[in-house]
């Protein structure tokens, strides 16, 4: 793949300019090899986990909603706190 970029900079500076050119493609590749190879690491093998694993570890990682009041207390707090009012509607 070819780039065709213009850059400005002082002319004092063209030489360390063209020197950080110059060294881009090495840098990039070893940007990218370098992340193929923590992609690799970071890549677990595949295995089939059971539902109860799945299950288990989504509770790990996301864990779960620990409710102290119970079901009909938590619905009566949604529904008291609306504040609901008929709007009149002119068509």
């Amino acid at each position: 793949m070819k780039i065709d970029v213009q850059l400005e900079f002082p002319a004092e500076q063209a030489a360390v300019a063209l020197e950080w050119l110059q060294s881009l493609p090495d840098g990039l590749v070893a940007h990218f090899e370098g992340r193929r190879k923590r992609e690799a690491v970071a890549t677990p093998a595949t295995e089939e986990l059971s539902e109860a694993e799945q299950h288990a570890l989504l509770d790990q990682v996301f864990g779960s909603w620990q409710q102290e009041e119970g079901e009909e207390d938590l619905l009566s707090q949604i529904y008291g706190g609306r504040h609901d009012a008929p709007r009149e509607v002119n068509l």
